[in-house]
């Protein structure tokens, strides 16, 4: 009981955190709370609906849920259950409906089959609001005496939060029926001024497109008029006409999802006699004697999906003059704009407010905005569930995340059953596989609003949508868009065929533009913040053991280590002056170039954790000057993971089309970081066109995303690091002599831990506690790390380290694993090092899996392709799995990162992935041959 206990208190803290647009989500948690306590799954839950003036079924379980949910019972009645218990806001229990049940029940009961039933009111500050049913199909008692007032408890607690969803969600029904209502009479008002137009005129009326339950599309009347009222009302009685080919004459040209089959219909059309014409409705010519027909069609350009029929008929065979028709025709575009127009302004209306609304409050965090949004779009529109995807870069590609791998919610959801699991969704169109499409990545693509009336007719001609729910029948997605860039797509989905109307499309469209900016600046601000976060990690631990520190956790005990925490310190304050101007525009400063240090060093000399110190400094200073609750914007990348094309998109960014696989638009790094700063690790890489660029970028902050023609500007401070001779590489021809000196304006020589062996007892001790911290037994306390004898500190400090920083952190963590105490001794340590050198590889098998791996990829470029020159040979056993990996990692520096782009520099495929069938079971076929064969 205690665990249940607890549940419902993490249940009552869900329902408190909804907003007023989530009623559904708050029944289903307390339909969820009554299963626990009850252990059953037969329940309702009836509202106060002052809409239709009665208690209606909110929810119910079963399945006879929808009948159920469609039968409503007097709010003021003593021949009901439920209405009794509504009055009296007392629970009760009745043990045997079918015998005892109040005279309203009986036969109710027996129809769903419940035999007991037990009922608990739900009260809002003294007033009623609605009854919870929990039900059984035998008689006898429902539930304990403990349970019930758990439940009475558990629903007691989420009545305020139901009172007020209730009420929102009654007001948005009873604002669409007033809109209905409004649209009918502005039809209605339309064509009696139609029948006064033309004397002739003996009726007109507009037909609309409805669905039913069942997504049947039929043309229902909106209004009518004629002089004669029995004529009208004869007219009224004929009801719905029906699309199915061969059954109306509207049939003819009308598909039966009413879009314009036929090209005649396009323009207005007249029948000079009814009688020759197949007509569903025969009542029209032979009880009410209507003979000729104008029929005048306003439909959307581009889909020629039809908004409504103005039918103009007489009673006797006439043909209607040009001047007519086109009053007539002027007239029918007039009544299209009534029924489009006029009651949406309140829902517009209605969207603005909240929207606003919800831009006032205190917002800092990306998913609570989205989901509020999300619930706000859902409510509003009335659709059954949705979610909200935000762009990722994955695989080399852009993907739309709802969930990340752990289920982790990074966009939002809304109506979790019916949207389980979100798998991510590739961006892309008409390219991708049938396998990999969806509506929400091709609306990224397209950048364009999609509405999918019948989600099963998309998918059975290979279209977009990816099925997430059997019952979901309809959906609409709409891209969000900042800066000419898809951020993030809202998709919104329901349970009927053809929901979603150019009106629900107009709406979310405004929902879009007036969140987009928001949405943006938090994405950037989170971004930020995991950056700054893991710069932060990197300095902030500091070993109390350790006395040396001198600025964040720079240790310098020696002239070296002294000589980088001076540096920092003298440059910090003009960069960060320079800094502050960006912010001003002033037109001095943007004449004179941008500030840049170029950091040398050897590997794993620590460049990138003297840049990590260095933006500490300037953050530390931004915080206090600029914006204390803000970061100074950051990016890190390394030029060495890409190359040609993908390293220019990295740093300026691309546009749509500018290379295979850039199926959208994006920004650089040095856009995203605009007004902070930039590093760059591996420039000694950087290929002839990047070099240019980024010189041009020094000198005046000028660029040009790739694929564009659009010069852009942005302010950054650029470090740069290398552990290559740049001055040998200018000799060899490799790197631009004015570049180098551009960015060697200032720059900082970080020394090797050979040139600093004084300092390498205090950074043993620094990097063994922050080594323990990550790999401490569950047991072990936080703050007690093994001590490093004296021994062992000698033993490090007499070591030749060729990796440096990295090298002594790899010595102390095997240390860390295999020390035999408390202590790390001598012995520990020596132990380390024999093991590092027994498993590193040996430089002879090294050199000769590199031969191998050049060997295969000169054969594959003078003809052969990869299954003759790696599959075949690895399946014999004739190379191995490291000399496989070599060659897909030089693929991968030539070709770039995405597995399509090293396939076809492979010769795996030679041909079109998604058109051709058998390359993308070739492709299909590498892909599997790495990941599960060769386990790469």
């Amino acid at each position: 009981m205690e665990s249940v206990q607890a549940r419902l208190a993490q249940l009552r803290e869900k329902i408190a955190g909804f907003g007023k647009e989530n009623l559904d989500e708050m029944l289903h948690a307390v339909a969820e709370g009554v299963r626990l306590v009850t252990e059953r799954d037969q329940l309702r839950v009836y509202l106060e609906d002052l809409t239709r003036g009665a208690l209606s079924c909110a929810y119910a379980t079963g399945p006879q849920a929808a009948e159920i949910r469609e039968a409503t019972f007097p709010i003021i009645s003593g021949d009901a259950m439920v209405s009794s218990v509504f009055v009296s806001q007392y629970p009760s229990e009745f043990r045997d409906t079918y015998r005892h049940g109040l005279p309203l029940d009986r036969n109710w009961a027996e129809r769903f089959g419940i035999a007991a039933t037990y009922l608990i009111p739900i009260t809002s500050q003294g007033k009623s609001i609605g009854v919870v049913c929990i039900d059984n199909d035998r008689s006898g008692e429902v539930l304990q005496a403990r349970g019930k007032a758990l439940l009475g408890e558990f629903v007691a607690t989420a009545a305020e939060r139901l009172d007020h969803a209730r009420k929102y969600h009654q007001q948005l029904l009873l604002a669409r029926r007033v809109e209905e209502y409004k649209k009918r009479e502005a039809a209605g008002f339309m064509v009696r001024s139609a029948v006064q137009l033309i004397d002739r005129l003996s009726l007109a009326s507009v037909l609309v497109p409805v669905s039913d339950q069942e997504g049947t599309r039929t043309l229902a009347i909106l209004a009518s008029h004629s002089d004669d009222p029995e004529l009208k009302a004869q007219y009224d009685a004929q009801g719905d006409i029906v699309l199915q080919r061969g059954k109306s004459l509207f049939a003819t040209y009308l598909r039966d999802d009413a879009v314009i089959a036929d090209n005649r219909l396009l323009r207005p059309l007249y029948i000079a006699d009814l009688t020759q014409q197949t007509l569903q409705k025969r009542a029209l010519t032979e009880q009410m004697a209507l003979r000729s027909l104008y029929v005048v069609p306003r439909y959307e350009p581009e889909t020629h999906k039809v908004i409504c029929l103005v039918n103009y008929f007489t009673r006797e065979q006439y043909r209607f003059s040009d001047f007519e028709m086109g009053l007539l025709q002027t007239h029918a575009e007039m009544v299209e704009r009534v029924i489009t127009e006029i009651g949406g302004e309140h829902l517009e209306i209605q969207v603005l407010a909240e929207i606003t609304e919800l831009l006032r409050e205190r917002n800092e965090e990306l998913h609570p905005f989205l989901t509020k949004v999300l619930s706000k779009a859902t409510e509003l529109i009335g659709a059954d569930t949705g979610s909200i995807a935000v762009v990722a870069e994955r695989e080399g590609g852009k993907w739309l995340v709802v969930e990340d791998e752990t289920g982790a919610i990074v966009g939002a959801k809304s109506k979790e059953w019916l949207k389980k699991n979100i798998p991510p969704f590739r961006v892309g169109g008409p390219e991708l596989a049938a396998a990999e499409r969806s509506l929400t990545g091709y609306v990224a693509w397209a950048k364009q609003p999609k509405i999918i009336p019948h989600v099963e007719e998309e998918q059975q001609r290979g279209g977009f949508h990816r099925s997430m729910h059997e019952l979901i029948k309809s959906e609409i997605a709409v891209p969000v868009v900042s800066d000419d860039e898809v951020i993030a797509v809202i998709c919104l989905n329901s349970l009927k065929p053809a929901f979603f109307t150019e009106e629900h499309k107009r709406i979310l469209q405004i929902i879009e533009r007036l969140t987009s900016r928001h949405i943006s600046d938090l994405q950037r601000i989170e971004r930020l913040q995991d950056e700054v976060t893991r710069l932060q990690s990197d300095v902030a631990y500091k070993d109390p053991h350790v006395s040396s520190y001198r600025l964040g956790n720079i240790i310098g005990n020696s002239r070296k280590a002294q000589e980088i925490v001076d540096f920092i310190n003298t440059v910090s304050v003009p960069l960060f002056n320079r800094i502050t101007l960006w912010s001003k525009n002033v037109l001095q400063e943007a004449t004179i170039g941008l500030p840049s240090i170029l950091v040398l060093g050897q590997t794993g000399a620590g460049k990138e954790f003297f840049f990590n110190n260095l933006y500490n400094k300037l953050n530390e200073m931004y915080r206090v000057e600029i914006n204390p609750n803000g970061e100074l914007p950051v990016k890190k990348t390394n030029i060495a993971a890409y190359s040609g094309e993908l390293t220019y998109s990295e740093l300026f960014g691309h546009k749509k089309g500018a290379f295979t696989g850039a199926y959208s638009d994006r920004k650089g790094i040095l856009e995203e970081a605009g007004g902070g700063v930039v590093f760059l690790d591996e420039i000694g890489d950087a290929d002839p066109k990047t070099q240019v660029q980024l010189l041009r970028f020094l000198d005046n902050g000028g660029f040009v995303r790739l694929g564009d023609n659009l010069e852009r500007y942005s302010r950054v401070l650029l470090v740069a690091a290398t552990n290559r001779n740049l001055r040998e590489e200018i000799a060899k021809g490799n790197f631009r002599e004015d570049l180098y000196h551009r960015l060697s304006e200032l720059s900082m020589q970080v020394p090797s831990l050979n040139e600093r062996r004084e300092d390498i007892p205090d950074l043993a001790v620094h990097f063994l506690g922050k080594l323990y911290r990550t790999y401490r037994g569950k047991d072990d306390t936080r703050d007690d790390p093994p001590a490093l004898s004296d021994e062992a500190k000698q033993v490090l400090v007499g070591h030749s380290y060729e990796g440096n920083i990295r090298e002594l952190r790899s010595i102390l963590l095997r240390a860390l694993f295999f020390r035999k105490g408390k202590v790390v001794t001598g012995d520990d340590i020596r132990r380390a090092i024999r093991d590092g050198i027994r498993e590193t590889l040996p430089q002879a098998a090294a050199n000769l899996s590199e031969q191998l791996a050049g060997e295969i990829l000169t054969n594959i470029d003078k003809g052969k392709d990869f299954w003759t020159a790696v599959y075949e040979p690895y399946s014999r056993n004739m190379i191995s799995r490291d000399v496989v990996r070599l060659v897909i990692e030089q693929s991968r520096v030539r070709a770039g990162k995405g597995m399509p782009q090293i396939a076809r520099d492979l010769k795996a495929i030679s041909g079109d992935v998604n058109g051709d069938e058998e390359e993308r079971k070739r492709f299909f076929k590498f892909k599997n041959f790495l990941y599960k064969t060769v386990k790469i």
